[in-house]
């Protein structure tokens, strides 16, 4: 039987480092990084006083979903070849994809391998086309334990929404400091869109996307609902892995998803082996004795 498991395990990492690699091999047989076309767009439009959401087809890249701030920071690119701005910034975007990774590595493990490289895989095919996603999941990856998380959670959340989800994490265990931080800091970069024309702003999610939505509007509706139901559930019980559904729910919630987004797993993941109710109840219980905080201290 260990033959068996053990077998298992080898062709599990074999198949997931293999995913990886085919997806690396494809880059310059699939590169095309539209999606730094519509930062760019969004940028020139600025420049000229144009709409920053016009109405365009939901399929097109060039759809500019986002904050006003990340069109702003696009400005000085877009004075530069567009050609050669789209590109550096998807190998950039490769680069934020292997650096999403990092955090889950440590300490490595068979398991870790093999769930940094299926997730690896995705964010670096999302990298091929330029979009900001591996970015996002980068900055949670190596921020999301630290003391600025929330802030980046907030900041992560004006370009992709859906991260704002970990402030449900924080208030079920009671730390509400760091859900209004990042509250505040997401209102603070999305309200500015009201400043805007957003009668043309595109809420239609396409059908060009890998998603449940795209193949059964029914099912994505029955599946969202039971995973957000799930996750409400593990929130109430304080649960461990909480952070890990709110990831799932993260992908299988929004209409408008792909298979990237399941790279959020990462940050969730990290947060989930955190433990943060285990040690904050340690931390209570060794308050109340009076001993050295010992977890604290680990």
């Amino acid at each position: 039987m260990q033959h068996v498991v053990r077998a298992s395990r080898i062709v599990a990492t074999a198949v997931a480092l293999g995913w990886l690699a085919y997806t690396l091999a494809s880059w310059f047989l699939a590169w095309n990084p539209a999606d730094a076309g519509a930062y760019l767009g969004a940028a020139e439009r600025l420049r000229h006083g144009q709409a920053l959401y016009p109405a365009m087809n939901p399929e097109a890249h060039e759809v500019y979903r986002y904050a006003p701030w990340f069109a702003l920071a696009w400005i000085p690119a877009s004075y530069l070849p567009s050609a050669l701005v789209a590109h550096a910034w998807s190998l950039l975007m490769l680069a934020a994809a292997a650096a999403a990774v990092v955090p889950l590595l440590r300490p490595p493990s068979r398991a870790r391998i093999v769930l940094a490289a299926i997730l690896g895989a995705f964010l670096a095919e999302t990298a091929i086309f330029g979009n900001v996603h591996p970015l996002v999941v980068a900055i949670l990856s190596w921020s999301i334990r630290r003391p600025s998380g929330p802030i980046w959670v907030g900041v992560a959340a004006s370009l992709k929404l859906v991260p704002i989800l970990f402030v449900a994490y924080w208030a079920a265990i009671g730390e509400w400091r760091k859900a209004a931080t990042a509250s505040v800091v997401a209102a603070i970069l999305l309200v500015p869109m009201l400043a805007f024309d957003l009668s043309h702003y595109t809420t239609d999610p396409g059908s060009g996307l890998v998603s449940l939505y795209a193949a059964s509007p029914i099912a994505w509706a029955a599946v969202a609902v039971a995973t957000g139901g799930t996750t409400l559930w593990l929130l109430a019980r304080r649960s461990q892995y909480a952070p890990v559904a709110l990831a799932i729910l993260m992908f299988l919630g929004p209409p408008r998803a792909s298979t990237a987004y399941l790279a959020f797993l990462i940050p969730g993941v990290l947060l989930a082996l955190d433990d943060l109710p285990a040690r904050a109840a340690a931390r209570n219980a060794t308050a109340r004795s009076g001993e050295p905080d010992v977890v604290a201290a680990a």
